[in-house]
C-alpha cells in the first residue's frame, strides 16, 4: 500500500482569531517563476484547488491593517532616533570648539610668561572661561549621542523589527512544494486560532508499505536494502519505480510479520502524478 508522508502534508491553520482578508497568490509557472503582466506587474489570481505552488510563496493574508499602522509609526520613531543620532556633527563640532578655546587659552598664558602683562588679566580669563564652557558642550554633547541617543535607535529598530515578523505571521505562506487540494474557507471570514485555511500535499515521494515474513528475515536483512516497485495503472498499463527500504518496524505480529517502509520516487505524466496514496495494486521485489 501506497502511503504519504507526513511532510509531505501541511494544512495551515489561522494564526489567531482574526478576518482572512486575502486567498490571493502571484500566479507562477511550472518552474516556479512568477508570470507577468505587460507592464512588469506580478498577475495576481486567486487561491483555488488544483493549484501548484511553491515553498515560500505568499498565498493570501489576514487582517493587519492595525500592524501596517504600527509600522508606518515604528518607522518614524526609527526616523527621529537616526535623525538625533546623526548629531555627531555636534559633538565634532563641540570637539573642535573645545580646542581652539585650549589653543587660545595656552597661547595667552605662554605669552604673558615670556612677555608679562602681553594680554590684560582680565582678557586671559575670558579665554579660560571660555575653555571651560567649550569643553562642558563637548562633554554634553557626547553623552546625549553615545548614552542616549545611540540606544533610543537600537530600541526603535527592534519595534519595528518585532512589528515586521508579526506582519509575516499574518502571512499565508507555502511551506512545502505541492498542490492545493482543499480550500477551507474563504475571503472575508471570521476564524479562530488554528481552524484550517488550506491544505497543500506533495506527492513525489511516497512511501510503500510492506509485511515481511518474521520467520525467514530479521529487520537487519531487511533495512537499508533496494527495492523494485512495479506498479499496474489504469488499461493495465505498467509503470517500474526503484525505491529504497529507510525504516523497520521492531514490532512483530501473530502472522508472525512485521512491517517495512520503501521510499519511492512519484513520477508526473502531463502535470499528474501516476502514484497516489491508498494505490495497493503494486508489487515488490527486495533482492536479498
Amino acid at each position: 500500500m501506497l502511503l504519504l508522508p507526513d511532510y509531505s502534508q501541511i494544512i495551515v491553520p489561522a494564526p489567531e482569531r482574526a478576518v482572512l482578508m486575502s486567498l490571493k497568490t502571484e500566479q507562477r509557472d511550472a518552474a516556479g517563476n512568477v508570470i507577468r503582466d505587460s507592464e512588469g506587474n506580478p498577475v495576481i489570481v486567486p487561491v483555488r484547488r488544483g493549484m501548484n505552488v511553491f515553498a515560500g510563496q505568499v498565498l493570501g493574508s489576514f487582517d493587519d491593517r492595525e500592524l501596517h499602522e504600527v509600522r508606518k509609526m515604528n518607522q518614524a520613531q526609527l526616523e527621529v532616533a537616526r535623525a538625533e543620532e546623526e548629531k555627531r556633527i555636534e559633538v565634532e563640532y563641540a570637539a573642535k570648539g573645545a580646542q581652539v578655546a585650549w589653543a587660545e587659552h595656552k597661547a595667552m598664558v605662554e605669552g604673558n610668561e615670556r612677555v608679562a602683562g602681553t594680554f590684560p588679566e582680565i582678557e586671559v580669563l575670558k579665554a579660560k572661561l571660555a575653555l571651560e564652557q567649550a569643553l562642558a558642550n563637548w562633554e554634553l554633547q557626547n553623552y546625549n549621542l553615545e548614552k542616549v541617543k545611540t540606544r533610543e535607535t537600537e530600541v526603535r529598530e527592534s519595534e519595528l523589527a518585532r512589528t515586521e515578523v508579526l506582519i509575516d505571521l499574518r502571512k499565508i505562506i507555502a511551506q512545502i512544494d505541492g498542490i492545493i487540494v482543499n480550500v477551507h474557507t474563504a475571503e472575508g471570514k471570521w476564524l479562530r486560532e488554528g481552524d484550517p485555511v488550506l491544505e497543500i500535499v506533495n506527492l513525489d515521494t511516497l512511501w510503500v508499505q510492506v509485511l515481511v515474513d518474521a520467520r525467514r528475515y530479521t529487520e537487519g536483512d531487511i533495512h537499508g536494502k533496494h527495492a523494485t516497485i512495479r506498479a499496474t495503472l489504469a488499461n493495465g498499463k505498467v509503470e517500474t519505480f526503484q525505491g529504497k527500504v529507510f525504516f523497520c518496524d521492531q514490532t512483530i505480529d501473530s502472522l508472525p510479520s512485521f512491517k517495512a517502509f520503501i521510499e519511492i520516487q512519484n513520477r508526473r505524466v502531463g502535470g499528474f502524478w501516476l502514484l497516489r496514496p491508498g494505490f495497493c495494486n503494486v508489487d515488490i521485489v527486495i533482492p536479498l
